[in-house]
């Protein structure tokens, strides 16, 4: 008997420590399962190009990030995600290095992984990623990895790798690239985001996640974004140049009141080139000025980033002088990276006198008795 309730003691104890190693490691999986994307946020910070001795910026997607996903091939889970975004250049171009910004995350950490940097012919509908003409995985130790910050529980690097030919675009054609780490989860790989979208947005690719063919991110993630890498080599550096259009007229408005209205701002320099702008001046009637970059909906104070392929909006908003008078003067926007290359936006608001609201029942007795209250007929000028 009681050789019977020692075996039985010894199994349950069996069973007590099987269950808390299983609960465990399914906590532990739980904790540390790969994830898309980050949390949307519409905090820009500006990346940058580390400087070598190979070339200029050929082509600039823009360095700046307000997002990062998944971008990460480790066979052991198995786990794949992948993005891939386009370009296109004007002219037949030869590039010798690729620029990026990525990093690691859940958890927070650096994995000093390899990363694997593709090239693609287009699919031939301008939306996806078609034939492979250049795949190679280079080393962490070649990937010239620098540190920017800790930012959205994810370390943020600066990237460039020399290619070990250069690749000579075609211009007039349109090609992708992606750029993906590969190592063992944890830590997770991914690749920064941001927008404008320059020609078509990026697309994503992941079997582990359910798409097993190349999907627009905004199907993916409900919003649409470009992925942060930049493409350098030999020749002349790709040039933004500034320009707005649109004007800033509100008449008839009564004293006080808060009015508003858009205007739009281009880049039309060099095909590929990003071009960053911020408010250099306004006019100094009215108060709670606000003028704002808008994308999906959201509000970006203090300037923003355009391409050279669509317009950005502009929002304005303010609360007009209580003071009646006709105003004028102008925005002015600047290019960040030449205080020479400006534009400005013309903004008039015309406040009227008020008007007096008379008074029917009044006007009627003055019409009945003409000669009584001249005093009053003067001033309401009847």
């Amino acid at each position: 008997m009681e050789k019977i309730k020692y075996i039985l003691r010894g199994a349950v104890i069996l069973l007590i420590v099987a269950v808390m190693v299983f609960s465990s490691v399914a906590i532990a999986n739980t904790s540390t399962k790969p994830m898309l994307s980050s949390k949307f946020d519409n905090d820009f910070h500006k990346g940058y190009t580390e400087i070598n001795p190979n070339g200029v910026v050929l082509w600039d997607n823009g360095m700046h990030y307000y997002n990062y996903f998944a971008s990460q091939w480790d066979a052991t889970i198995p786990f794949e995600a992948i993005g891939a975004d386009d370009f296109q250049f004007g002219e037949t171009t030869e590039v010798s290095d690729v620029h990026w910004i990525g990093g690691y995350w859940n958890p927070v950490g650096d994995g000093d992984f390899d990363w694997n940097i593709t090239f693609y012919m287009d699919r031939g509908d301008d939306m996806a990623p078609g034939a492979k003409i250049f795949e190679q995985v280079f080393p962490n130790a070649d990937v010239h990895e620098t540190y920017i910050e800790n930012l959205w529980s994810a370390y943020f690097f600066s990237y460039w790798v020399d290619l070990p030919d250069p690749i000579i675009f075609t211009g007039g054609e349109k090609y992708w690239i992606s750029i993906q780490g590969v190592g063992i989860f944890p830590p997770q790989s991914h690749w920064a985001c941001h927008v404008p979208i320059v020609n078509h947005e990026s697309v994503f690719k992941s079997p582990y996640f359910g798409y097993l063919d190349w999907t627009n991110f905004s199907e993916v993630l409900d919003f649409p974004f470009d992925c942060c890498f930049q493409l350098t080599g030999d020749g002349e550096s790709v040039v933004p140049d500034l320009e707005c259009e649109g004007e800033l007229r509100w008449e008839n408005v009564p004293p006080g009141t808060i009015v508003n209205s858009t205007f739009t701002v281009s880049n039309v320099g060099d095909v590929g080139s990003m071009l960053q702008w911020n408010v250099s001046s306004k006019p100094d009637w009215g108060t709670n000025w606000s003028i704002n970059w808008t994308f999906l909906g959201e509000m970006i104070p203090d300037g923003g980033y355009v391409g050279t392929t669509v317009p950005e909006e502009v929002f304005v908003e303010i609360k007009v002088p209580e003071k009646t008078k006709k105003y004028v003067g102008e925005i002015v926007l600047i290019n960040s990276d030449n205080p020479e290359d400006t534009c400005s936006i013309s903004v008039t608001c015309i406040v009227p006198r008020n008007r007096v609201i008379y008074n029917p029942l009044l006007l009627r007795f003055l019409d009945l008795f003409p000669n009584v209250f001249p005093l009053l007929r003067q001033l309401f000028g009847l």
